[in-house]
């Protein structure tokens, strides 16, 4: 009997140090039948043998506070990328998905629809604690009443168009509540290099920095307001809104030079926009023997846009032009122009473009320029690889649409005329003419443009719309080869026309 209980007392033994042995093997230890269910779902708890009662609240273990690793489903999405990590907790959210289940198209923009949409959801489940709102006719037209009631947006937007950088702001430095955005940074007036303090959005850019919400696009923390955003960007800034502790501490402060005899800091001009921000930017100058800022040490940012061009005849040149202030020379340009789903397309020098490497693009306004009413900007890159980009601007000839159909506002002298604008502008108040088989035969005024039931102060070209103008002279237009234009030169003639 001895002989026996000592066989076991050794065999016990021995399958303990083969079970101690085995613990070090994580696909053996985990195939193990006694083994309970816990420690395959955390492997901190497999690795401390810890057998006491397990679960997941919030992504960590009650037992270890071990947190739940999150496994990235996305093809697209690299675990090295700099927003992997903010996509994977956006998604864990439930407020923003893939494009499909393993794809989330990090470099795809968002459209104003979209943007809405998540607004929305976001300050539900913030102010709620869930999500209860649904699609609507058009599907984002829920959302878009949510926020105008709860004023997150103040105005309409062009829901199907790809939002801007700034536009995106817009709408989520209200997405939440006021305590939400607690300031956790020092970043004073006028040091975001590319977000002037007299920018119409330079309140809502520096609210969000100051909550470490956003940081900018670059080393210099440049916002690049009227790029467009991405799905990436989108994610990491819907993460460090829902995610406090993922929002990013930094500070940008005006740097002054303590080199005077009395130790006083030096100050160039009066604009904090302008202070020195760092000794290399300040020269002294041996001839006088004054402290002077020399501009081409400071941010590279844009001073002025290019303006958009109406032209009053065919075969005008339109000047489209962008100035820039501090940076390094030299400076590179190119221009380009949103194309079809705003995809950015590099304009070349042809026959009717000439400086498309320079400062100043020059465009030739013919009917067979297809840039004419395009949406037009400049990037600008100084020797330093330091970019920015100009907000854009529009060249239009005159005025011209195809009437696809002619109808009777009233039993007064008002019609409406609908089609799509061929080129140029038209607004309220303009006078047009009506032209048939080449010539006029009635005038009027605009009273009204009307695009998807809504009023508009003035169509461009692409747009399809309904313009309703009184008649003031000539013949009732009629349904046919009808083209309206804005024309000083108002002659009728009529001698063709039989009523």
């Amino acid at each position: 009997m001895k002989k026996l209980l000592a066989f076991v007392f050794v065999a016990m033994l021995v399958l303990g140090m083969a079970v101690t042995a085995f613990a070090a093997c994580e696909h053996e230890f985990l195939a193990m039948r006694n083994m309970t269910s816990h420690y395959e779902e955390c492997q901190k708890c497999f690795e401390l043998r810890n057998a006491g009662s397990h679960t997941f609240e919030n992504g960590k273990c009650t037992v270890c506070d071990y947190e739940e690793p999150i496994i990235n489903p996305f093809t697209d999405v690299p675990n090295d990328a700099w927003y992997a990590a903010d996509v994977l907790s956006a998604v864990a959210t439930g407020l923003i998905t893939g494009k499909t289940t393993d794809k989330y198209a990090p470099n795809d923009n968002l459209t104003y629809a979209e943007a809405v949409k998540l607004a929305a959801c976001m300050n539900e489940k913030y102010t709620k604690g869930e999500v209860t709102l649904e699609i609507g006719a058009p599907w984002y037209q829920t959302y878009v009443d949510y926020c105008k009631n709860n004023n997150i947006i103040r105005t309409e937007y062009n829901w199907n168009d790809f939002a801007t950088r700034v536009g995106y702001m817009y709408i989520f430095a209200y997405a939440l509540p006021e305590e939400a955005y607690e300031p956790i940074n020092t970043i004073e007036d006028g040091t975001i290099p590319d977000v002037p303090m007299d920018s119409p959005y330079a309140d809502i850019v520096y609210k969000l920095y100051r909550a470490g919400i956003v940081t900018g696009v670059d080393a210099q923390h440049n916002c690049n307001p009227t790029a467009n955003i991405t799905r990436a960007e989108v994610a990491v800034i819907v993460a460090r809104m829902m995610d406090p502790s993922k929002r990013i501490s930094f500070e940008m402060k005006h740097v002054y030079d303590s080199v005077l005899d009395d130790g006083s800091d030096i100050e160039i001009g009066g604009d904090p926009a302008i202070v020195v921000g760092g000794g290399d930017q300040v020269d002294y100058d041996v001839n006088t023997g004054d402290f002077v800022l020399d501009d081409t040490k400071l941010p590279l940012k844009i001073t002025a846009d290019p303006e958009s061009y109406e032209a009053e005849d065919y075969g005008e040149k339109a000047e489209l032009k962008v100035v820039t202030d501090g940076g390094k020379p030299y400076f590179t340009y190119e221009w380009y122009y949103n194309a079809y789903r705003n995809e950015k397309v590099k304009i070349e020098n042809g026959d009717f473009v000439s400086g498309a490497d320079t400062d100043t693009l020059t465009i030739l306004v013919e009917k067979d320029n297809t840039l004419l009413g395009s949406k037009i900007f400049c990037k600008v890159t100084d020797a330093n690889g330091v970019e920015v980009t100009s907000n854009s601007a529009s060249v239009y000839g005159l005025f011209s649409m195809s009437a696809e159909d002619v109808t009777v506002v009233t039993a007064t002298k008002e019609y409406t005329v609908v089609g799509t604008v061929a080129d140029g502008v038209l607004r309220k108040g303009d006078k047009i003419s009506v032209e048939m088989n080449g010539k006029i035969i009635s005038i009027g005024t605009v009273k009204d443009i009307q695009m998807f039931n809504k009023s508009l102060d003035e169509a461009v070209k692409g747009d399809r719309v309904g313009v309703t103008f009184e008649l003031t002279d000539g013949v009732r237009p009629q349904s046919g080869s009808i083209v309206i234009k804005y024309n000083d030169a108002h002659v009728i003639d009529t001698s063709d026309i039989v009523n």
